[in-house]
């Protein structure tokens, strides 16, 4: 399912002493089945774009096109529920927004919502908890009981309970450690992988979107700044310091071991694996000279 901003403008309190712009000049094409990684400080207009992909925020001016919904600024747009169905939304502390008494009412409240029968979606929940690292016996318990780690992977679940098209994940791993950060994205990307979901990631952290990422747009100050493929935007160094980003700690690496050894290396490495397996011929060859 396509996604296509159009001359999309977005103003808060429009008309008004308040008025405030955050979005504008947004034309940006995301092809299905593609893991994006959307990028930029505070400020850049993130949580503003993605609130625009499932119609919880309607721009001001432009469209925007996702699949067949085609929302006009200005005008009525319906069938924004059936969007929200296609479109999963994990924000930052989804489990914030943890309600029903016990996690498998929780997991089962949208597929129901959206006419599935209870039987079904009570299925559905305990395939979705084990899916997401958790054990079955969670179901009766109250999310309320549960760990943070494990209240944000209930809501994950609840999201992915109604199989959406495109995952939107909004800083999805923001206050778990280590451990839980590097579980949740794999699961992201499993999931991506074997069911060739869209993902679009907003984060922060330039090794996940090196590691998980197709794509990568740079947003700043409201506007898309620069976008293409991984490799194509980490291989700009000068236009992402320009608007205060770093490139991640594995290219680093590389352009250190580059000059400290007089090569070039076919490729950026985008993760420690690859930059390892890219080494070994130079190495295997330094070892050969010294036989």
């Amino acid at each position: 399912m396509q996604i296509t901003f159009n001359e999309v403008e977005h103003r808060y309190a429009k008309g008004t002493p308040f008025e405030r712009r955050a979005l504008y000049d947004m034309d940006l094409t995301l092809e299905s089945g593609q893991y994006y990684a959307i990028i930029g400080h505070t400020g850049s207009g993130k949580s503003t774009f993605i609130q625009h992909l499932n119609g919880l925020l309607q721009p001001t001016s432009g469209t925007v096109t996702v699949g067949e919904d085609v929302i006009v600024a200005g005008k009525k747009n319906k069938g924004l529920k059936s969007l929200r169905k296609k479109v999963g939304v994990v924000f930052q502390f989804p489990e914030h927004q943890l309600f029903e008494e016990t996690v498998e009412k929780d997991i089962c409240f949208g597929p129901m919502n959206f006419g599935v029968a209870e039987e079904d979606a009570k299925e559905k929940a305990k395939e979705l908890v084990t899916l997401v690292g958790l054990s079955e016996d969670v179901l009766d318990r109250s999310p309320f009981e549960l760990s943070g780690g494990q209240m944000r992977r209930v809501a994950i679940a609840g999201v992915l309970a109604m199989e959406p098209e495109v995952l939107v994940l909004d800083e999805p791993t923001a206050g778990l450690d280590p451990k839980g950060q590097h579980e949740l994205m794999k699961m992201f990307y499993r999931l991506h992988k074997e069911k060739n979901v869209t993902i679009i990631l907003v984060t922060h952290n330039m090794e996940d979107a090196a590691r998980y990422a197709d794509h990568l747009v740079i947003l700043h100050k409201g506007t898309k700044y620069i976008e293409g493929t991984t490799e194509e935007i980490f291989s700009q160094r000068e236009q992402l310091e320009r608007v205060g980003l770093s490139l991640p700690i594995t290219i680093h690496y590389q352009q250190q071991i580059e000059e400290k050894l007089g090569i070039t290396l076919p490729r950026k490495a985008l993760t420690l694996e690859s930059l390892t397996k890219s080494l070994v011929p130079f190495l295997q060859g330094g070892m050969n000279d010294a036989k």
